[in-house]
Formats: C-alpha cells, structure tokens, sequence
C-alpha cells in the first residue's frame, strides 16, 4: 500500500504542505475547525504521525527563493518541485519559508528579504536567475546563511548545487531518435534562457557530434522569451520550413514537455501527424494540472531525490559551518510513449 504523505493530505483538502504539517503538530496558523478537518482527514486516509515529530519543536526556517516567472500557471513543475521541498523540510522538523523573486526586484539587483533580514537558517535558490542577480545571491557581504542552489547551477564549481543531469538525458533522448533512422533532428528551447535549457541542448549537440552529425543552427526553435520566460504559443514557434535545398527536421527534442505538447499541437494546426509524419520527444515527464497526457517520450526528471539531496545539505550546511559544497547531478530516467516513430519517407512542412 502507497505511504499517505501530508502532500496527499493537502491535495484532498485543497492547503498546503505547510499548513497540513502545522496541523498535525498543533502549531499556531490554522483554525481550530480547519486544523481538526486536517487531522480527522489524515486519520482516516491512514497517515502515520510520528510521535517524535509532533512532540518535537520546528528546529530550522528553511527559506527557498524563486523567480516569479517559474511559478506562472504554465511552469508548474516548478510549483510540483516546490510542494515536495515544502514537504520534506517539514518532515525534517524544520519550516520552508518562500521568497517569490519579481523581475523588478531581480533586475535593480534588490537582495531577498529573508536574506537581508536574516529571516532563515539556510536558503535554497531554486530555478535560474539571470547572472547578475546569481551573482549577488553567490557574494553579497549581507549574506551569511549556508545557501545551496537547486536545478540552478553558478559559475563556481566551490558552490554547493543540486542538479537534473540534463546533459546525460539531452544524450539520451536525441541517441534514441538518432536510433529510430532519424538524421535530421531539430531542437526546441530558447538558448541562454535557462542553465537547464542550455545543458540539454548540449547532449543534443554532443549526441549528433559522436554520430558524425553536423548541427544545424537553423533547426534550433525557441520557444520562450529569454528576459520574462513567457512561453510561445503554438503559431508564434517559429518552424524551418523545406524548400529548394533546405531540407527540414525530421524530428525535435523539445527541452520540456509543455513545449513538446505545443509543438505537436502547432504541427497539427500545418496538418502534419505526430508521429506518422513528424516525431517528438520532450524532457523532465511533466505536465500541468488538467492537461490530459500527450503520450510523450520523454526522460523523467528524478524530482524526489533531488529535494531529498538538497534537503539533507542545507541541514548539513547549516549543523556544521566548515561543511564544503560540491555540485551533485541526479540522474533520471527514459520514458518511451507514442510521440516517436522510425523514420518513413518524411513530409515536408507545408
């Protein structure tokens, strides 16, 4: 039988991870008539309290810092990512405290309030910021909390970073096109937009180079505004077109699944089939909320372990001030669904 966590709690109850943990350990914040619904809830659904959590006081305030532009309705993952942070750091008798990063603040270098105010134990910086901000983040004098970086990476390899191995799997998914007959692969993301983005779009090069395949620059789609992160729709995805010598891709590697689900449903609108005429492949297997499942081959992103790595170092961090950082990579997993076909006579974009 599946574990019930205080995330399934709150999901049934429509709160949150920290308002359910509040609850079940009779901290101040909730309303006594919500507080008993979480409880009379949580028995019922069969979850285990630990007598030595609830009986324990919270011992850290974990703070977790974010762009704005990651927690728009469209990047959930971010959102999903955020709820099993939230979770485990509760587990751990410890607080989550979340600073959402607007891009005025980001852009006129404005340091996040539990920072300066030294609001928390310890900061987790989630998502990439651009290098400016990273940079404050990394050096500012004011800072003095053990800080980590998670699915984010800096230029130092001194700081103490959490990541996707989002080159391994960028190999991975083009390796399998390229294993299905496919030659002429394109890529969709927006370069230097994210470090993720980046690194992906680097095992898609270095899987084209070990096979003697030359990128083609043209074949590169974007597929988000670089500065607010706003993602294009359909129409707006720029795609090659063939014609005179100019062949166009077979196939793309969309850098997430959001993108590969819009790039489907934009080659469907130039009526072309996905994958009888085109295939598709995406990364990191999720979608948001309500969106019904596109049947996309994609490379699972291992959310869990990474939340639970980052958890336990910034715990470290904070127990022990002469911990050193390293730069962590948690690999993930391939996920073959209908999206990808071997290559037929292709059909040119019309």
């Amino acid at each position: 039988m599946k574990k019930v966590t205080m995330e399934d709690i709150g999901k049934k109850l429509g709160v949150s991870v920290v308002t359910v943990s509040k609850a079940l350990r009779d901290q101040k914040g909730v309303s006594s008539q919500l507080g008993e619904q979480i409880r009379r809830t949580a028995d019922e659904m069969g979850y285990r309290r630990s007598s030595r959590a609830h009986n324990m006081r919270v011992s850290h305030t974990i703070g977790i810092v974010i762009a704005e532009r990651f927690l728009r309705e469209h990047q959930s993952f971010y959102w999903s990512l955020y709820q099993k942070l939230a979770e485990r750091i509760t587990e751990k008798d410890s607080t989550p405290l979340l600073e959402v990063i607007g891009a005025g603040q980001e852009s006129e270098n404005i340091l996040p309030r539990i920072i300066e105010g030294q609001r928390s134990d310890g900061i987790i910086v989630m998502g990439t910021f651009q290098r400016r901000y990273m940079e404050l983040l990394r050096t500012a004098p004011e800072r003095i909390m053990p800080l980590i970086f998670l699915d984010c990476e800096t230029e130092s390899e001194r700081d103490d970073a959490i990541l996707s191995d989002n080159i391994g799997g960028g190999c991975v998914m083009t390796d399998y096109l390229l294993s299905l007959g496919h030659r002429r692969i394109g890529y969709v993301g927006t370069l230097l937009a994210t470090s993720s983005i980046d690194d992906r779009y680097l095992g898609y090069t270095k899987a084209l180079l070990r096979h003697g395949i030359e990128v083609n620059y043209r074949w590169i789609v974007e597929d988000r505004d670089r500065v607010s992160g706003e993602l294009l729709r359909g129409k707006e995805l720029k795609l090659p077109k063939a014609g005179g010598n100019e062949l166009a891709p077979t196939a793309y590697f969309c850098n997430c699944d959001l993108t590969a689900r819009t790039l489907i449903a934009a080659l469907g609108e130039r009526g072309l089939r996905v994958p009888e005429d085109i295939s598709v492949v995406g990364f990191d297997n999720h979608l948001p909320g309500g969106i019904a499942d596109a049947g996309i081959t994609t490379y699972e992103i291992n959310a869990k372990a990474m939340v639970t790595k980052a958890v336990s170092r910034i715990l470290q961090k904070i127990d022990n001030p002469s911990y050193a950082g390293s730069v962590a990579v948690v690999g993930g997993s391939f996920i073959e669904r209908s999206s990808a076909a071997r290559i037929g006579d292709p059909v040119p974009y019309i």
